[in-house]
């Protein structure tokens, strides 16, 4: 179970102003702008118009974290496996903290 189950889309931060900044975003896009979560680690995926239903709004630092986002596009691919990594880090962090697990 993730630590969003159960929650609304709203509750999640991917209501109706994240709709809207896809929107957004996706009419500023540009055939060949690259995938910000990749260009973020000096990676160039090129991203295209055509493949509209393959780019999600992506969150950065991420929700997570909280603070202040700043919303970019990025290939679903990316950023599911961007969130899947900082997940089971937090996971293994939980469960470290609960097993009182100590490293000498």
């Amino acid at each position: 179970m993730g630590w969003q189950d159960g929650l609304t889309t709203s509750q999640r931060g991917l209501g109706a102003s994240h709709q809207r900044a896809r929107r957004v975003l996706l009419a500023k896009l540009q055939d060949g702008d690259p995938c910000a979560r990749c260009a973020s680690k000096g990676i160039y995926h090129a991203m295209f118009t055509r493949y509209a239903r393959l780019l999600e709004v992506d969150d950065f630092p991420g929700r997570v974290f909280g603070g202040p986002q700043t919303k970019a596009l990025s290939w679903r691919r990316c950023n599911r496996q961007a969130g899947a990594i900082v997940g089971n880090k937090l996971r293994g962090l939980r469960r470290k903290a609960a097993s009182g697990y100590t490293r000498w």
